[in-house]
């Protein structure tokens, strides 16, 4: 489980791609129903680059990919095509070139990298001669990974709806659902010092941020949002009669709009 920081691509200003600019909003957009979407590139031998640019230099560390078709891509920064992260989540790569993948989504841990760009060459797509596809893309650095993760019992995602009730004069119900948010509640006993400077570190921030579940490259649940923490800070408090004992506390998240 990890805290990021807000997503680094935060204006479609900031992205450049080589075909069909009137859909890469949806890149930023975690309905994964819609997706950008390359025009006249449904050819293997052809590559949709994409480069996000940023303001100022931004160190990067992580970087999600969601709803995507794509087999062959590679991954680089400030426009060196040689310039590829070093992965070190598990992976079948430790660069980011990719030749066959099979996911539609993956999070990408490595080496954190200073960088004013970072760009996407999509090349061929796991269904031959396509044009190339992307839901949702995140590039952003770690906050905090966590030093354990909740038990069962006191991890307590959901999604929450939010609905119009219409109560009709027969006495039934309708309920029509505008949207759904994440929910997530998370509570640790016996945490040390250490964990606990982390976790205050986010919490001062009082800003958005981003959570992520459980990361991977492969069989990704795609547990990931941009949230803000809700609750006080409550891992004042001792677990035990005794300091050493550790603290005790939990987490309250809750989405934030796109």
């Amino acid at each position: 489980m990890q805290f990021l920081k807000k997503n680094f691509i935060e204006t479609t200003t900031s992205i450049v791609v080589n075909s069909n600019t009137g859909t890469v909003s949806n890149i930023l957009d975690r309905d994964l129903t819609y997706q950008y979407l390359s025009s006249g590139f449904d050819d293997d031998t052809t590559t949709t680059t994409m480069t996000i640019n940023f303001s100022e230099t931004m160190t990067v560390s992580r970087i999600a990919i969601m709803g995507t078709n794509v087999k062959e891509f590679n991954i680089f920064y400030d426009g060196v095509t040689a310039n590829t992260f070093a992965l070190t989540s598990t992976s079948d790569t430790t660069t980011s070139q990719w030749s066959s993948n099979s996911e539609t989504a993956m999070f990408l841990q490595f080496t954190a990298v200073d960088c004013t760009s970072v760009s996407f060459d999509f090349k061929a797509t796991q269904e031959a001669n396509n044009d190339k596809a992307v839901g949702y893309l995140l590039v952003s650095q770690e906050h905090i990974t966590f030093d354990r993760i909740p038990n069962a019992f006191n991890y307590s995602p959901m999604l929450r709806p939010t609905n119009v009730v219409h109560n009709l004069s027969d006495g039934g119900t309708r309920i029509q659902t505008l949207d759904e948010k994440r929910y997530l509640r998370m509570a640790f006993n016996f945490i040390d010092d250490t964990f606990k400077a982390k976790l205050k570190s986010v919490y001062d921030l009082h800003e958005e941020i981003v959570f992520v579940a459980f990361g991977t490259t492969s069989s990704w649940d795609e547990q990931l949002f941009p949230c803000v923490w809700v609750n006080g800070f409550e891992f004042e408090r001792f677990s035990d009669n005794a300091k050493n004992s550790g603290y005790s506390g939990s987490i309250e998240i809750k989405e934030s709009s796109i």
